[in-house]
């Protein structure tokens, strides 16, 4: 049987769709009880300043009993002033209130951030971007009984 390889620079959605079904298919029949992704919630934590601006943001996405952080930023003019810590904290607290029982992420640059925070680094990628580590970072927010 011969088997042709091709490389897809610029995948359709109709191959992208293809993939995700046929993944999907092999979660079901590995993990029945697993929710599908259409149940995956996405959501965003936003501090604003008295004239209504954004001066940080956390975006996050709750699945599979893990709270995901995927994007998180803060003004420079606020950085210090535990505005991050306040958007991390209802964050975490919105995951746990919907069942995450850990956090996760990964940084190049706030590493000591989560470390205060409670975080422990799990794997580290060095040279992600060229020069520097990619450090992945995990928080139980749920004690196991």
């Amino acid at each position: 049987m011969e088997i042709k390889i091709d490389i897809l620079d610029s995948p359709s959605e109709k191959d992208q769709k293809v993939l995700n079904n046929r993944f999907a298919e092999y979660l079901k029949i590995q993990y029945p009880d697993l929710p599908p992704e259409s149940e995956d919630k996405n959501f965003m934590v936003v501090a604003h300043d008295e004239a209504g601006e954004y001066i940080g943001a956390i975006s996050c996405n709750y699945y599979w009993d893990g709270l995901e952080i995927n994007t998180f930023w803060v003004k420079a003019s606020h950085r210090g002033r535990k505005v991050g810590s306040m958007l991390l904290e209802k964050a975490e607290a919105f995951g746990a209130e919907n069942g995450a029982g850990v956090a996760f992420l990964k940084t190049v640059d706030a590493k000591q951030f989560y470390e205060r925070h409670g975080y422990e680094t799990y794997g580290v990628l060095e040279d992600r971007p060229v020069g520097t580590s990619l450090y992945h970072l995990k928080k139980r927010l749920v004690k196991h009984a």
